[in-house]
C-alpha cells in the first residue's frame, strides 16, 4: 500500500502542534473557496453528492475554504448553501488533475434563520458542523446585513428580531433578557451570553455592534452545550473573521440626542503570503443620550489567523471595550400621573457614572488528525474593571411632590478564563454519526469593592439615611459629594467548573436525525470578605447533570418537523445562615416544531412549542436569608418567517407567546413573574429598487407585563413603528432610520425594583453614510 506521511503531530492545548495526516494514492482531493462580492463566506454548507446521494456534507472555515477527502474518481455535485444567498450547484469530474472549484453566492433576502452559522466550525444549535435545520431546536439568528438596515448598535436592539425575546436597559448602562418567560436579573443565572460559543463572564455590557457578524439565539435550556444557567435560552455572538480577499469600509452614523459614531473596518492578507489573514474592526460612539443619560463607547477589535497548513489553523482575537455611562435610575411609578410629571424628569445624583473597561484575548485552534477526525481548542481570559455609582433606588412622595433616592457604589474586578478542548469525528455504523467529546474548564475569579455607604446595619456601598431628596417640581439638587472612593468592604469570589460533554448528531436514514448528548458539571465555589461586618467564609460544591435528546424528521427536502428535549442547571451561590446546603436549580424543556422552506427557498419559516419547568427557585426571605420553594413553568409558542415576497420585497415576521406561571411556590403560586409579557410581535418589511433606492418599514408590539413577582404593579403594552429610507451602490450606500416613527411618548420599560420603570424614549432619528472597497 502506497501511503506518506504528509504532516508530522503537534498539539495545541496552551502550545501549537502539527497533525500528520496519512494519505492513499488512490485517494483524491476536492477543495475551493466559496465567495461573495464583498469577500469570503465562512460557515456556508457545501453538500457532495454522487449518482443522487449525499456523499459529504462540511462547513467553510474562516477563510471561506472547504474541503472534500478521501474521494475516488468520478462524477459529483457539489452545492453551496447560504442562507442570505441564491445556492449555487456545480458538477465536477473528479480525477488527479482537478483545479478547486471556487464559487461567487449572489445575495439574496436578509435571513434570521440561518441554515448554519459557525466560529471554527461551532453551530450554535449543536456545536458540531451541521445544519440547524437537522437539529431538534429552535435558532433564531440576527445578521449584520440586518442591523445596518435597522441603524442597530447593541446586542439588545438587535434582539428585537428574535422571537420570544425581550431586552431591556437599566440603567442606562446594563442590558437585561427575558427568553421564553425567563428573566435574568443576575449576570447569566438563567439565559447565557456567549462570544464565539464562549460564556461572556461579568454584567451585560451595552456593547457596540460593529465588530459582530451575528447575533443567534439558541431557544430552551442548553447546558449540555454551555454550561450553567442557559435555562431561557443562549445568545451567541458571532464576531467578524479574518477573510483571504481584501476589503474596507468606514461608517459615520449621526442623530437626535447629539449622536456620534465612526466605525471601521479592515481585512485580508498580510503582505503577499496567503498564510496570515488579519481584521481589524474599531468604533467609537458619543451621545448626550436621552434624559441626558449619556455615554461613549469605544471597541477596537483585532484578530488574526494563520494557517500554518491545509490541516491545521490558529486564530487569535483581542477584542477591547471602553464604555462611560452617566447612568439613569429611572421614574417612581406612582408619580407619572402628576400634572409635573415629564418623561424627560431624571433624578440621579451628580455623581452618577458607570465605567467598564473590558478586554477579551481569544485563541480558536482547528486541527485534522485525519481525513475523517478534527481536534480543535479554544482558550479566553477576560479582564474587566466595572466602577459603578448609580441611583438605583427611586421613591415618590406624591403628597409632598419629592422624590427620594438611593444609590449605590461597587467596582467589579473580574479575571475569568476558560479553555474547551474538542475532539470531532464522522464514523459510520447504524447511519453516519457526527460525533463531539468535549472537557472544558472555566474559573470566573473576581473581587468586589464598595465603600461604607451610609447605612450602618449593611457596610455594602448602600446610600439612603443621609440623601437629599429631590422636588418633582423644581428638580432643584441640593446633594452634596459622597465619599465613593475609601473602600470599606472587599468580597472575594472564585468559581471553577470543570465539566465533560459528549453529543451524537445521528443520520439514521435518509429522512430521520437523531441527536442526542449528556453533559456532567463539577462546581465549586469559595467566597470570603475583609471588612464590614463579621463574615464567615463560604463554600459551595455542586454537581450536575445535562442531557439533550430529540428528532428531526424530513418527510420532504423543503420541511422538517422535530421533537427535542433538554435540561440545564444553575448552581445556588447563596448559603443560608445555618450553613445547609441548597440543591441547584434545574430546568427541563419539552419542544416540538416544524421548519419549511418553500416557495422554491423564498419562504423560510420556523415555528416551535415548548413547555419548559424550573425547580428549587431561590428566594430572599430577609437580607442574610434565603430559602428555595417550588417551581416556575413556560408554555409558549415562537414563530420566525422570513420571505422574499418578489419584486425586491423582503419581508421578516416574528412572534412570540409566553405563558409564565409560579407552581408550588407559596404565596407565589398561580402568579405571574415578572418582566415576562405574554405577547411580543416584530415585523420589518424592505423594498429594494433597481435604481439603488431602498425604503424599510418596523413594527414591534410588546405586551403588558408585571414588574413585581406579587403581580401588584404593571406596566402597559405598546407598539413602536420605525422606517428608513437609503440609497445604495456597490462602493457606498446611505440610510436614514427613524425609531419610534410616530413619536409615542407615553410608554415605559420596566426597572430594577417593583416602584420604578424607565420612559421610553422618543422619536430618533439617524442618518448613515457607509463606504466599502
Amino acid at each position: 500500500m502506497r501511503a506518506q506521511l504528509r504532516a508530522r503531530l503537534v498539539f495545541l492545548i496552551g502550545a501549537l502542534c502539527v497533525f500528520p495526516l496519512v494519505s492513499s494514492a488512490q485517494q483524491l482531493t476536492l477543495s475551493g473557496t466559496v465567495r461573495d462580492t464583498s469577500g469570503v463566506v465562512p460557515g456556508a454548507t457545501v453538500v457532495l453528492s454522487a449518482g443522487g446521494n449525499e456523499v459529504s456534507t462540511v462547513m467553510t472555515d474562516q477563510a471561506g475554504a472547504y474541503r472534500f477527502t478521501g474521494l475516488t474518481a468520478g462524477s459529483y455535485e457539489v452545492s453551496f448553501v447560504m442562507r442570505g444567498f441564491e445556492t449555487a450547484v456545480r458538477n465536477v469530474n473528479l480525477g488527479p488533475d482537478t483545479r478547486p472549484v471556487d464559487v461567487v453566492l449572489t445575495v439574496g433576502r436578509v435571513s434570521t434563520t440561518l441554515t448554519v452559522t459557525a466560529s471554527a466550525g461551532k453551530a450554535t444549535a449543536s456545536r458540531l458542523p451541521v445544519a440547524n435545520t437537522d437539529v431538534p431546536a429552535q435558532v433564531s439568528s440576527i445578521p449584520q446585513e440586518l442591523m445596518r438596515q435597522q441603524s442597530v448598535n447593541t446586542v439588545g436592539e438587535a434582539l428585537r428580531n428574535a422571537s420570544g425575546v425581550q431586552a431591556v436597559r437599566w440603567y442606562g448602562a446594563y442590558e437585561q433578557y427575558t427568553i421564553r418567560g425567563f428573566f435574568d436579573d443576575d449576570r447569566d443565572s438563567f439565559n447565557t451570553m456567549l462570544v464565539d460559543g464562549m460564556r461572556m463572564g461579568g454584567n451585560r455590557y451595552s456593547t457596540q455592534t460593529n465588530s459582530i457578524q451575528s447575533v443567534e439565539v439558541l431557544k430552551g435550556p442548553s447546558s449540555v452545550l454551555y454550561g450553567r444557567g442557559a435555562v431561557g435560552g443562549a445568545i451567541n455572538v458571532i464576531r467578524k473573521k479574518p477573510q483571504a480577499t481584501r476589503a474596507y469600509d468606514f461608517s459615520y452614523r449621526g442623530g437626535r440626542f447629539n449622536t456620534h459614531q465612526v466605525a471601521a473596518g479592515a481585512t485580508g492578507p498580510i503582505g503577499d503570503t496567503d498564510r496570515f489573514l488579519y481584521r481589524f474592526d474599531g468604533g467609537y460612539e458619543a451621545s448626550a443620550g436621552w434624559r441626558d443619560a449619556g455615554a461613549d463607547r469605544l471597541n477596537i477589535a483585532p484578530s488574526l489567523t494563520w494557517l500554518m497548513n491545509e490541516n491545521a489553523r490558529l486564530t487569535v482575537h483581542q477584542n477591547f471595550n471602553r464604555d462611560r455611562f452617566d447612568g439613569d435610575g429611572g421614574v417612581p411609578f406612582n408619580i407619572i400621573d402628576l400634572p409635573s410629571y415629564t418623561p424627560d424628569l431624571r433624578f440621579s445624583i451628580p455623581q452618577d457614572n458607570v465605567l467598564v473597561e473590558d478586554s477579551q484575548t481569544q485563541l480558536l485552534f482547528n486541527g485534522n488528525v485525519s481525513p475523517r477526525w478534527e481536534f480543535r481548542n479554544a482558550f479566553l481570559v477576560q479582564r474587566t474593571s466595572d466602577r459603578y455609582f448609580v441611583t438605583e433606588g427611586v421613591y415618590g412622595d406624591p403628597e409632598n411632590n419629592e422624590v427620594f433616592r438611593e444609590p449605590l457604589d461597587f467596582h467589579h474586578i473580574r479575571r475569568p478564563i476558560q479553555n474547551q478542548a474538542e475532539l470531532l469525528g464522522r464514523v459510520e455504523g447504524f447511519g453516519l454519526h457526527n460525533l463531539l467529546f468535549g472537557y472544558e474548564y472555566q474559573r470566573d475569579k473576581y473581587r468586589t469593592e464598595v465603600t461604607a455607604g451610609d447605612d450602618p446595619d449593611c457596610v455594602c456601598g448602600y446610600w439612603w439615611i443621609t440623601i437629599a431628596p429631590m422636588n418633582i417640581t423644581t428638580l432643584e439638587e441640593t446633594q452634596g459629594p459622597l465619599d465613593i472612593e475609601t473602600v470599606a468592604r472587599t468580597t472575594f469570589v472564585n468559581d471553577q467548573i470543570n465539566a465533560y460533554y459528549f453529543q451524537d448528531q445521528m443520520d439514521v436514514l435518509p429522512k430521520l436525525k437523531i441527536n442526542v448528548g449528556a453533559r456532567v458539571d463539577d462546581y465549586t465555589r469559595r467566597v470570603d470578605r475583609t471588612g464590614g461586618l463579621p463574615f464567615t467564609p463560604q463554600a459551595v460544591d455542586q454537581t450536575a447533570f445535562s442531557y439533550r435528546g430529540g428528532f428531526v424528521y424530513e418527510p420532504r427536502s423543503d420541511q422538517q418537523f422535530y421533537f427535542g428535549t433538554s435540561s440545564s442547571f444553575t448552581p445556588v451561590t447563596t448559603i443560608p445562615p445555618d450553613g445547609s446546603p441548597l440543591d441547584p436549580s434545574t430546568a427541563r424543556n419539552y419542544e416540538v416544531g416544524h421548519r419549511w422552506q418553500g416557495w422554491n427557498g423564498r419562504v423560510d419559516t420556523s415555528i416551535a412549542g415548548y413547555f419548559i419547568t424550573r425547580n428549587n427557585l431561590t428566594v430572599q426571605e430577609t437580607v442574610t436569608t434565603v430559602t428555595q420553594i417550588g417551581e416556575q413553568t413556560s408554555r409558549g409558542v415562537d414563530l420566525d418567517i422570513n420571505a422574499d415576497l418578489g419584486g425586491q420585497t423582503h419581508l421578516i415576521l416574528n412572534y412570540g407567546y409566553a405563558r409564565a406561571r409560579f407552581g408550588e411556590a407559596d404565596d407565589l403560586t398561580g402568579l405571574t413573574p415578572r418582566f415576562v409579557p405574554a405577547n411580543n410581535l416584530n415585523l420589518w418589511l424592505r423594498k429594494d429598487w433597481a435604481s439603488g433606492l431602498n425604503a424599510g418599514f418596523g413594527a414591534r408590539y410588546l405586551g403588558k407585563q408585571f414588574v413585581d413577582d406579587d403581580n401588584t404593579a404593571e406596566i402597559d403594552g405598546y407598539t413602536i413603528f420605525s422606517g428608513a429610507v437609503g440609497y445604495r451602490t456597490n462602493r457606498w450606500e446611505w440610510t436614514l432610520n427613524a425609531e419610534n416613527l410616530f413619536d409615542k411618548d407615553d410608554y415605559f420599560l420596566p426597572g430594577h425594583f417593583s416602584n420604578l420603570v424607565f420612559p421610553g424614549q422618543p422619536i430618533n432619528v439617524t442618518s448613515t453614510i457607509r463606504l466599502k472597497y
